[in-house]
């Protein structure tokens, strides 16, 4: 049988009697003046309206002191927590979480890792902080859901903002979302780096100009004389590496500078197989005095191949990459490179839908540094 435990409230002579049970409910419970009722005891699931009771004020007063809003007194909300902290009372976060507005950034990604995204993720975490939001990771690889699973958990945390991070899932997956998403008009989902292409007008946009940036760079080695160029990252479906093909296509035409795109190497995610398929590229003879790599990592796999051919980073051949990873200003040939803008824009992810805007495509800078220079004779 187990032992009740009484807890008096100071001032107003109430008390609150209920039975500590474990596997079972008491039948028995004195709340008000000693005054007994019959029924399940509360066993410790005590509500505000308890509160409200043993200090003898309102529920409201009890929901502002506890949740620490404006609108009663100093001394009306030390008594009420002194009441709460009595009684035991731990508020219930499943119900308030159904009744609070959503306050929490839920990030997709399609994994926990480093990488080129890397700030851009640090951003998105630092941003909801300082817009006081809770941040959420939601993982997505491995976990082989459909757009429709993934909608009914996303849909569950009822977050203020889904930031959708491009690679994270198929765009079939997005826009199963998106349509979910729009029974939920609280919720703010945000597409980050990636192009708007056919995304629904409810879906926020935040890139950077992939096209743009890869014009520029291949224009300045187009400036100190190139004429031969071999692109390393040929990838289609993939709307960044899409492009940035394009922009360094465009830069030729426009100079007037006739190419072969049926020699430029395909791209894979597979590290190895893209190293693999640039040295085949190799072994059949380089006619070119400029490669552009679509990425940092896929500009290093070259300046690896070659320097393991005996060739030399940028005496043979001029080398440039995009994104500016970290590591690209420390390798023995620093290299030239866009930087594109990943913190800004996990900033931006944040900012654009508090402040009600919709989309915006931030500017790249092209980074000169010592892979490319004037081909030789």
């Amino acid at each position: 049988m187990s032992k009740p435990v009484t807890h008096t409230t100071r001032g107003n002579g109430r008390r609150i009697v209920a039975d500590q049970i474990q596997g079972g409910s008491s039948q028995n419970q004195t709340i008000d003046n000693g005054k007994s009722k019959s029924g399940p005891a509360k066993t410790g699931n005590l509500n505000i309206r308890d509160i409200a009771k043993a200090a003898g004020v309102s529920v409201a007063s009890v929901s502002r002191a506890l949740n620490g809003q404006p609108g009663i007194s100093e001394a009306t909300r030390e008594r009420v927590q002194s009441v709460a902290k009595e009684l035991g009372y731990v508020p219930n976060i499943h119900a308030k979480a159904l009744t609070t507005p959503p306050n929490a950034v839920t990030l997709v990604a399609a994994g926990i890792t480093g990488g080129t995204y890397a700030d851009m993720m640090a951003a998105v975490d630092e941003e909801s902080y300082r817009q006081h939001l809770n941040f959420r990771l939601f993982s997505t690889r491995f976990k082989g859901m459909s757009g429709d699973e993934m909608a009914s958990q996303l849909l569950a945390q009822r977050s203020r903002i889904v930031v959708v991070m491009q690679g994270s899932m198929s765009d079939e997956a997005l826009i199963d979302i998106v349509g979910q998403f729009d029974q939920q008009p609280d919720t703010s989902l945000v597409a980050l780096a990636r192009p708007r292409l056919d995304l629904p007008e409810s879906v926020a946009v935040v890139d950077y100009d992939n096209e743009a940036g890869m014009r520029e760079l291949t224009n300045y080695m187009i400036s100190l004389g190139h004429r031969k160029f071999l692109f390393v990252g040929v990838r289609e479906g993939e709307p960044v590496f899409t492009a940035r093909y394009q922009g360094f296509l465009g830069a030729l035409a426009d100079a007037g500078i006739e190419h072969d795109p049926s020699r430029d190497v395909a791209y894979s995610r597979n590290r190895v197989e893209s190293a693999g398929n640039f040295r085949t590229v190799c072994r059949a003879g380089l006619d070119c005095t400029a490669i552009v790599g679509v990425t940092d990592e896929v500009a290093l796999d070259v300046i690896l191949t070659l320097k393991k051919m005996g060739r030399r980073v940028p005496y043979d051949y001029s080398v440039a990459g995009f994104d500016d990873m970290p590591y690209a200003e420390g390798l023995i040939v620093p290299l030239t490179t866009v930087r594109a803008p990943f913190a800004e824009m996990g900033e931006m992810a944040v900012k654009l839908p508090l402040a009600g805007e919709r989309d915006i495509i931030l500017p790249t800078q092209l980074v000169v540094r010592e892979s490319v220079m004037p081909p030789r004779g």
